[in-house]
C-alpha cells in the first residue's frame, strides 16, 4: 500500500508516495493548485481514486477559510466519486449499478456519472433559472445529496442515494439516452 503526502508552495501541489517506510518519496503529480479542479473535470484521474482525493484535499486546503466552495465542478465530482464507492461496497468491489428485479447491469464510470449529472441536475436547472443562478442551486443540491462522518469523509445522504437511485433506475427502465455515455464532458 503506498502512503501519499502532499508539498504546496508557491501555489504548486506536489504529491509525493512511499510503498515502503524506508523507500525514497516518489513524485506522482506536481501541477498547479489553480489547474486542479479543470483535470479532474477532464477526467484525468478517474482511475486512480486514491491519487484523486489527496489531489482534492490538497486543493481544499487551499480553499479561504470560512468561503463556501462554489465550483460546481467540485461538488459534482464528488457525488459521482461517492455514489460510485458506495456502489463499489454493495456489489463486492464491482462498479455497477443494478436493480433487484432486472437483469440488465449498468457499469459505472466517473466521467460518465459526471456526466450524468451535468446533464440531468444541472442542465435542468441551468434551463429553469437561468446560468448563474442555476449552477448556484446545483451547488445546493449536490450539497444535499453529502453528509459526513468524522473520521470516515463523505457519503451520500439519503436524499443523495434516492436521487442517483432514481437517475439511474430510469436509464434502466427508460433507456440510456440521458447518460449521455458517448458525449464529451462540458466544462462549466
Amino acid at each position: 500500500m503506498l502512503d501519499y503526502r502532499t508539498v504546496i508552495e508557491n501555489d504548486i501541489v506536489t504529491l509525493y508516495s512511499q510503498s515502503e517506510e524506508s523507500s525514497p518519496d516518489m513524485i506522482v503529480a506536481s501541477l498547479p493548485v489553480t489547474s486542479i479542479l479543470d483535470r479532474f473535470n477532464g477526467g484525468e484521474w478517474d482511475y486512480q481514486s486514491d491519487v484523486a482525493l489527496e489531489l482534492m484535499m490538497a486543493w481544499l486546503t487551499t480553499h479561504p477559510e470560512g468561503q463556501a466552495v462554489g465550483d460546481i465542478r467540485f461538488f459534482r465530482w464528488l457525488v459521482a466519486h461517492v455514489w460510485i464507492i458506495e456502489q463499489r461496497e454493495k456489489h463486492n468491489g464491482n462498479a455497477i449499478f443494478k436493480l433487484e428485479n432486472s437483469p440488465m447491469i449498468l457499469p459505472l464510470f466517473l466521467s460518465t456519472e459526471c456526466s450524468t449529472l451535468e446533464n440531468n441536475v444541472e442542465g435542468a436547472l441551468i434551463e429553469r433559472f437561468g446560468h448563474e443562478q442555476g449552477l448556484k442551486n446545483a451547488a445546493s443540491f449536490y450539497w444535499q445529496m453529502l453528509t459526513g462522518f468524522p473520521g470516515q469523509g463523505a457519503a451520500l445522504s439519503d436524499f443523495g442515494r434516492e436521487v442517483m437511485f432514481d437517475l439511474h433506475r430510469d436509464f434502466i427502465e427508460e433507456g440510456l439516452p440521458q447518460m449521455a455515455t458517448n458525449k464529451p464532458r462540458v466544462m462549466h
